[in-house]
């Protein structure tokens, strides 16, 4: 986007979300008189913002505590719900609270969500996330976090899924960039996981590090596929429940697609684009559009290319960048069409740095004999420094007795044999203490 057209579009943008929800339409109308793109980009800025509030600036605990509730957070812990027993919660977001609760009927630990009411209150939404999780429930693969139920206990609705032990990936990014290898295997995971889904239909619309967790034996599993959207290839009309209505935007802004900013209908693109951001993430240590806050980083993902990931960090291959640039192509068509063909290109990725790997290892130990013999040599060095220093200095001390003993020899042999034993001195002693002085460097 050229200087002029962002500074209009920021301007327009942040006198939009000034004004009253009431007469913003009447506003916008004026402001963007005969420019059509400029109020569809400024509309889905204005979503964007008041749906992700101050997402960059305050943790996920503490924009949950903003929403108004009827019940504390951990209202739920002890109490029992049908054949749950609620344990302690273990965190909460946009979506709802989730919890670690013990299945008394089938004795075993799982994760419940308890919805937000604005995910569960009315009944054409209740039915869709009903549909949905039945969709979601259907997957199988190791990579994603089983969803056993879609449970209503009084008139609220509870996500019943599986406990998953281990570190989200946001707990890794606080810990620094992963090496190529294991981000390579990180993606690959992630990668098979979706096309798993992807070839039943289903997208997952809000792939986070949050939502990505490592259990202790390496294994990666995505999580809340429970609200995904079923992308059933029944024909539009035929009644086939989607969770969003058309419009409407799902996920977490800074890992959305353009076309979920802008509220398009989307396909399994949309999460390719969230793993590329992911895959940058984890490789360079930053989001590769990260800006001050929602908005900014919203119209970034719209409109700015990110930096190559191989430049911001050089220990990534440039063919491994390559593929995260082509997955955060804004333009969906120059995606990967599928997660099967991104599997494909990573795996090209997999054999080049195995081997690049291998060759290092390969290396280390002739390189710790190396270093093993320089610490001999440095030993060797020390003395012979030394002895240089020691010789020249002794060679000018020799001189003093060589003053004194001029008295006793007949002039002018004794003034003759003393500056000629000064000559020599000055000759061999600065000789060695030029040579002491340059091996110093």
């Amino acid at each position: 986007m050229d200087p002029d057209r962002w500074q209009r579009l920021n301007e327009v943008f942040l006198a939009a979300i000034e004004q009253d929800p009431g007469r913003r339409a009447a506003f916008l109308d004026e402001a963007c008189a005969g420019n059509p793109v400029l109020r569809a980009e400024v509309e889905s800025l204005v979503v964007s913002h008041e749906q992700a509030g101050s997402f960059m600036e305050a943790p996920a605990y503490e924009a949950e505590a903003e929403r108004p509730r009827a019940d504390p957070a951990d209202a739920l812990v002890g109490r029992r719900l049908g054949q749950y027993v609620v344990i302690r919660m273990l965190g909460q977001g946009g979506m709802g609270v989730v919890y670690l609760a013990e299945d008394t009927r089938l004795g075993r630990h799982v994760a419940i969500k308890a919805l937000a009411p604005e995910f569960s209150q009315l009944d054409k939404r209740r039915e869709r996330l009903q549909l949905e999780a039945r969709a979601a429930a259907a997957l199988s693969h190791p990579g994603i976090a089983t969803v056993y139920a879609l449970e209503e206990f009084g008139e609220k609705l509870y996500l019943v899924g599986e406990y998953v032990r281990g570190e989200t990936l946001r707990d890794e990014l606080a810990r620094g960039p992963l090496a190529p290898e294991p981000l390579l295997d990180t993606g690959l995971q992630m990668a098979r996981a979706l096309a798993a889904a992807h070839d039943r239909g289903v997208i997952h619309r809000d792939l986070k590090p949050e939502n990505v967790i490592r259990t202790p034996a390496g294994v990666i599993k995505i999580l809340d596929f429970g609200l995904a959207r079923f992308q059933s290839r029944a024909p539009a009309d035929s009644g086939a429940a989607r969770l969003t209505e058309e419009g409407a935007i799902l996920g977490t802004p800074a890992y959305t697609s353009p076309e979920q900013l802008r509220g398009w209908e989307v396909d399994c693109r949309a999460d390719i684009f969230a793993l590329g951001i992911l895959l940058y993430e984890l490789g360079c240590g930053v989001h590769p559009f990260a800006g001050s806050d929602s908005a900014s980083t919203v119209a970034r993902i719209l409109e700015s290319e990110p930096v190559d990931a191989a430049e911001l960090t050089p220990s990534i291959p440039r063919g491994l960048a390559r593929t995260i640039r082509r997955c955060l192509q804004k333009d969906r068509e120059q995606r990967y069409p599928t997660a099967r063909e991104l599997i494909e290109d990573l795996e090209r990725h997999e054999e080049t740095i195995a081997e690049a790997v291998s060759q290092s290892s390969r290396r280390t130990p002739a390189l710790q004999n190396a270093d093993e013999g320089a610490g001999s040599r440095l030993t060797a060095r020390w003395w012979w420094e030394f002895h240089q220093l020691s010789v020249g200095l002794l060679y000018y001390a020799m001189l003093y007795p060589l003053w004194k003993s001029r008295e006793w020899i007949p002039r002018p042999w004794g003034s003759l044999l003393f500056f000629a034993a000064l000559a020599a001195v000055a000759v061999a002693a600065n000789l060695r203490l030029h040579l002491w002085f340059t091996s110093r460097f």
